[in-house]
């Protein structure tokens, strides 16, 4: 959702998720010298191959990738970028995918001096999202060991870079979309633009097909009853064994903590999630 507001932008490209930064980042010395046209379009190929590359058609066309000379990794992800946002006539772009929040790192190696926006969602709606998703974690305590690791992490890495850092609540961006776009805005150097509310208008056409079956509600405007939902629909048992796993977490963003006691059924839930593995 946050993806597609900025992406209603006026200066503003961020495409589909890429999921290849940091992964080819660590095997890039295997195409030797990028300096060489021949190495960087190697490179260029086997990217422009990658499931996520494809699906968001962020590379339709290689030789304008390879126009602008590109003589090393970073240059080359930049050229990717900038070249996608060009054909939209937007001077500057962005990446939203998951799991890049422990890469912080490698992003700052290749850009250094860029923004970051960490979005942060209450752990317990991740778990009853997960259960949606027909490859999401079912188990209560991975679910919340997960969540509780990649937002401490994302923390962690993001105050080392201070400023150019900013935390996002999910539940604060639907309940208060101008505000949090407005501060948003002031983080990257942008003008807040009000066409940004109204991303729901084009977001069809900025989302893949065949992600619409996940993301079908980030096409949607903003929608307050999506905050919280797990004090409605989460059992008391699967809450009191989230919060024993990530308790800690969910205070450190400033959620609700129940600190429930442990009762018969979290533990012979625990034990099911022991002998399930899921």
């Amino acid at each position: 959702m946050l993806r597609l507001m900025l992406n209603a932008h006026s200066r503003l490209s961020i495409p589909f998720e890429s999921a290849f930064v940091p992964k080819f980042y660590r095997c890039a010395d295997q195409y030797g010298d990028l300096a060489q046209h021949q190495n960087i379009a190697r490179l260029l190929e086997d990217i422009r191959r990658e499931r996520h590359v494809v699906r968001g058609e962020l590379i339709p066309d290689a030789a304008a990738v390879l126009a602008t000379g590109p003589k090393s990794y970073a240059g080359l992800v930049n050229a990717i970028f900038a070249t996608h946002a060009a054909t939209k006539s937007k001077p500057r772009w962005g990446d939203k995918t998951p799991g890049y929040g422990s890469d912080l790192d490698i992003l700052w190696k290749l850009f250094p001096g860029s923004k970051v926006i960490h979005v942060v969602r209450d752990g317990r709606d991740v778990a009853l999202s997960n259960r949606t998703l027909s490859w999401g974690i079912y188990s209560m305590p991975r679910v919340a060991s997960a969540w509780r690791w990649e937002t401490l992490l994302t923390r962690k890495l993001g105050h080392m870079i201070d400023a150019h850092y900013l935390e996002v609540r999910y539940e604060d961006l639907v309940q208060d979309p101008e505000r949090e776009l407005r501060r948003i805005c002031t983080h990257i150097g942008e003008r807040y633009e009000p066409t940004m509310l109204e991303y729901h208008r084009s977001a069809r056409d900025e989302m893949p097909r065949e992600s619409l079956q996940w993301h079908g509600s980030s096409v949607l405007p903003p929608d307050k009853g999506k905050a919280f939902q797990w004090q409605r629909q989460l059992s008391r048992t699967d809450r009191i064994i989230f919060e024993d796993h990530a308790g800690d977490a969910l205070e450190a963003f400033g959620y609700l903590r129940e600190f429930l006691a442990p009762t018969i059924a979290s533990r012979a839930r625990m034990l099911m999630y022991a002998v399930l593995g899921r």
